[in-house]
C-alpha cells in the first residue's frame, strides 16, 4: 500500500501542482496509487516538488505509464507525479536538425511532425505510446538503436527539476554547449531517481534515401545467429533481430533486417543478403513488429529479461537461456538478448539469466515481471563497484528520497 497523506497536505500539493486527480488504482508492481498530481508546466513541477519535499512525501514519476514495469517495487511512495501535460514540440530547427520538446510528448507525435521535414527521430523505444521523458529516463531502446545509437547519443540538452524544486538545465541545442561533466548522460537511464525531466533538446537524423526490410527463416541457433551477425555487420543495416521460439517449439528461427541509407547501397546489400543467405523482402513495418515483441511479457506471471553480452558470447548466452526454457530475441548489433519466460519458476529464471550474463561478460536486468517475482530481489542484479557512485549521486540530488524511492538499482 502507498503511504498515506494527510488531507491538509494533499490540499497544499494540489495548490502547488494546479491539478490533483483521484482515480481508480494504477498498479506499480502491485502497489495501487489512487492520486496523481498533474502539473501543467515546468514552473508547476518546481512548485510541486518544493511542496513534496517540505511535506516529506515521495512520488512515483510517470507520463503515459509505458515504463512503470521497469525497476524495483516503489518504497513508501504516496502518489503519482504525472508529467504528461508537458507535451509538444516548441522549437524545431530544420537547418540544424535539432528540436526541443516536452517530456510528455509521445514519440509518435514527434514522428508525425517530422514526416515531411527530411529529418527523422532517432529514438525507437518499445511500448504503447512511449513518451520522451520515459524513454530518456529509462534509456529505452529498440532494434534501430543499432543504427540510431542509444538515447544518450540523441539527447543534446535537458531541463530537469530536482527533488528540492530547483529547476536546472544541462547541455544545450548543440554539442559544443556541453562543458565539464555531461549531466545529460547521468540523468539518462537513472529512472527518474535524480530529477524530473521537463524537456529536452534532441539531435535528429537525416531521413534515409531508401529503406528496405528483409527476412529469413531457418533452423538452428548457430545458423540463425551467424546470419544475424552477417546482416548486422552490413554497412546498410540499421536493425537486425533474430527470434527463436522456446525449445518446446523446436529450433526454428526468424531473422528480420532493416536496411537504410543511399538507394544504391541499400539495393546492393539487399541483393547480397538474398544471394548469400536466401533472405527475401519483408513488410515495411517488420522491425516495428519485432520491436513490439521486445516490449512484451508472456502472460501475467511471465518474465522478460534483458541480457547484455560480448558479441563473441552471444551464442553461449542464447543457448543458456533457451536451455532454461525461454523464448529469445537477439539483437546482435546492440549485443543484447531478450529472454521471455512463460510459466517458469522465478528463482530458476533469475539464476539462468544471471548465469547467461556471466557467460556473456555482461549484465542481466529483469525488465518486466509480477511483484511476486521481484520480492526480495533486485531486478538490476547484485550491485557492482559502480553502486558507490550511484548511491552518492542519489544522496546529492535527492537526499530525502522524494523521487521514485526504491525503484533504481540497489533499492535507491
Amino acid at each position: 500500500m502507498p503511504a498515506r497523506v494527510a488531507s491538509d497536505t494533499l490540499r497544499a500539493l494540489a495548490e502547488a501542482a494546479g491539478e490533483l486527480v483521484e482515480h481508480e488504482p494504477i498498479l506499480v508492481d502491485g502497489v495501487g496509487f489512487e492520486v496523481s498530481l498533474r502539473p501543467a508546466d515546468g514552473a508547476a513541477i518546481g512548485r510541486t516538488l518544493t511542496a513534496l519535499s517540505a511535506a516529506d512525501v515521495s512520488a512515483v514519476v510517470t507520463g503515459n505509464g509505458t515504463r512503470l514495469s521497469l525497476g524495483n517495487p516503489p518504497r513508501d511512495a504516496a502518489l503519482l507525479l504525472d508529467v504528461s501535460k508537458l507535451a509538444g514540440i516548441d522549437d524545431f530547427d530544420p537547418g540544424e536538425g535539432v528540436c526541443h520538446l516536452g517530456a510528455g510528448t509521445t514519440l509518435a507525435a514527434v514522428r508525425a511532425e517530422l514526416v515531411d521535414s527530411g529529418w527523422e527521430l532517432p529514438l525507437d523505444a518499445p511500448g504503447a505510446e512511449p513518451t520522451l521523458g520515459g524513454t530518456v529516463a529509462a534509456a529505452a531502446a529498440g532494434p534501430r538503436a543499432q543504427g540510431y545509437g542509444m538515447p544518450r547519443d540523441v539527447v543534446l540538452g535537458l531541463e530537469v527539476t530536482l527533488a528540492s524544486g530547483a529547476r536546472t538545465h544541462c547541455g544545450g541545442r548543440v554539442v559544443k554547449n556541453v562543458t565539464g561533466y555531461d549531466l545529460c548522460k547521468v540523468y539518462t537511464g537513472s529512472l527518474g531517481s535524480l530529477g524530473v525531466i521537463e524537456a529536452a533538446w534532441l539531435r535528429l537524423r537525416p531521413r534515409p534515401e531508401a529503406l528496405r526490410s528483409l527476412e529469413l527463416a531457418g533452423t538452428g541457433v548457430a545458423k540463425g545467429l551467424a546470419a544475424a551477425l552477417a546482416a548486422a555487420r552490413s554497412p546498410a543495416s540499421r536493425a537486425a533481430v533474430l527470434q527463436l521460439a522456446a525449445p518446446r517449439s523446436g529450433e526454428a528461427f526468424h531473422l528480420v533486417v532493416e536496411f537504410a541509407g543511399d538507394a544504391s547501397v541499400v539495393e546492393q546489400e539487399a541483393e547480397r543478403l538474398g544471394d548469400e543467405l536466401g533472405a527475401s523482402d519483408a513488410p515495411a513495418d517488420a522491425i516495428d513488429a519485432v520491436r513490439e515483441v521486445q516490449g512484451t511479457r508472456p502472460g501475467d506471471a511471465g518474465l522478460r529479461f534483458r541480457v547484455s553480452a560480448l558479441v563473441s558470447q552471444l551464442e553461449s548466452v542464447a543457448v543458456r537461456l533457451r536451455d532454461a526454457g525461454a523464448e529469445i530475441q537477439v539483437q546482435p548489433g546492440r549485443s543484447v538478448v531478450y529472454a521471455f519466460f512463460d510459466g517458469a519458476d522465478p528463482a530458476e529464471a533469475f539464476e539462468a539469466s544471471a548465469e547467461a550474463a556471466r557467460l556473456g561478460e555482461g549484465a542481466a536486468l529483469l525488465e518486466d515481471g509480477p511483484r511476486a517475482a521481484k520480492r526480495d530481489r533486485d531486478v538490476f542484479g547484485a550491485p557492482g563497484p559502480e553502486f558507490v557512485i550511484a548511491r552518492a549521486l542519489k544522496q546529492r540530488f535527492d537526499p530525502q528520497g522524494i523521487l521514485n524511492p526504491g525503484r533504481f538499482a540497489g533499492g535507491l
